[in-house]
């Protein structure tokens, strides 16, 4: 990531801490297991991306997904949307919130959905902003989709962080945790729930 990209991601957490939840954008090592298993989705499905923020693992995806034209990232910051569309001209990115996902899914003719990554800060949300993604997740996500976020190793057993996890089990079953991306800062887990 340049520079200048790096810079407003920053700006952009001084500004809004809530809602852009990380100091520094993912690192390529983080954003590679990420997308771990994309290339394998079904060229007529779409992959949802939560939260792209400035992109890091939106060009993993772009570079390993089998159809440009089965993505569709919802982004809160409208800045980071202006970037995205400049920087991906050939995906779909939507302004919005995650918690609203159906309606943007449903809107933009993008089902099924097979597989959902998302960069969201759960360990920080608002417990009311987690209920209203997880209920959309269940709206969205297809049976035999595959949900996949990232938890901060620090921050696994913060208060949401656990509330975020058993609720996703109580749900969509067995979590599946990687093993910690070192070359991360900092280091993070990956998480995978199957539906």
């Amino acid at each position: 990531m340049a520079k200048g990209e790096r810079r407003k991601f920053l700006r952009e957490f001084m500004k809004n801490p809530k809602t852009v939840g990380a100091i520094a954008p993912s690192s390529a090592s983080l954003a590679r297991a990420m997308v771990d298993g994309i290339a394998a989705m079904p060229k007529d499905s779409t992959l949802l991306e939560l939260g792209p923020g400035t992109g890091s693992f939106t060009a993993a995806i772009h570079d390993a997904l089998p159809n440009f034209a089965h993505y569709l990232g919802i982004e809160i910051e409208a800045r980071f949307v202006a970037m995205l569309e400049k920087r991906f001209p050939d995906f779909d990115f939507a302004h919005g919130s995650a918690t609203d996902a159906k309606a943007i899914v449903d809107s933009r003719e993008r089902r099924p959905v097979r597989f959902v990554i998302s960069g969201l800060p759960f360990a920080s949300l608002p417990v009311d902003v987690q209920d209203g993604i997880v209920r959309a997740l269940i709206d969205v996500l297809e049976p035999g989709a595959v949900f996949r976020t990232f938890q901060y190793v620090h921050a696994y057993r913060l208060p949401k962080a656990v509330r975020f996890r058993a609720q996703m089990a109580a749900i969509f079953g067995e979590l599946e945790r990687s093993r910690p991306v070192l070359r991360n800062l900092p280091p993070a887990y990956c998480l995978t729930w199957r539906r």
